[in-house]
């Protein structure tokens, strides 16, 4: 695991992104991408190029700031956990995709054991209780 400098945590998730090749996943519970404009065409490029988009919000809370957005959206009650992994690349941290000057924590995950354990918690702690937005 590596420490990512608050000031690169954008360029990272975007890194992410820009490298899926099958899929991408983005958990934020919260969203404001106004001022972000490469971030939000950084996804939905990934869109265009054909890669599934799947992003995860706070239930009743965090679809605000995900329109025009080109992506395949859920809802998970209770939701506060932030990653953002492709089918090889993961960061996790304390940021939501939220334009903002706040200090956060991001890491990115280099070790296989590492990726696996993420997939692990968000396979049994996120995708379960994930509700399909209209």
């Amino acid at each position: 695991m590596r420490i990512v400098k608050p000031s690169e945590s954008i360029d990272t998730i975007i890194s992410v992104i820009d490298s899926a090749k099958e899929y991408l996943v983005l958990v934020s519970p919260y969203t404001n991408l106004k001022g972000w404009e490469n971030l939000k065409d950084a996804i939905n490029n990934a869109a265009k190029r054909g890669i599934e988009v799947l992003y995860y919000v706070r239930e009743k809370e965090g679809i605000p700031g995900t329109e025009n957005l080109d992506v395949t959206l859920y809802e998970v009650p209770d939701l506060h956990s932030k990653m953002f992994f492709s089918e090889k690349l993961a960061v996790i941290g304390s940021a939501h995709l939220k334009y903002n000057e706040d200090i956060n924590w991001t890491f990115i995950l280099d070790k296989e054991s590492e990726y696996k354990d993420m997939q692990g918690f968000f396979k049994n702690n996120i995708e379960p209780f994930a509700v399909k937005y209209k």
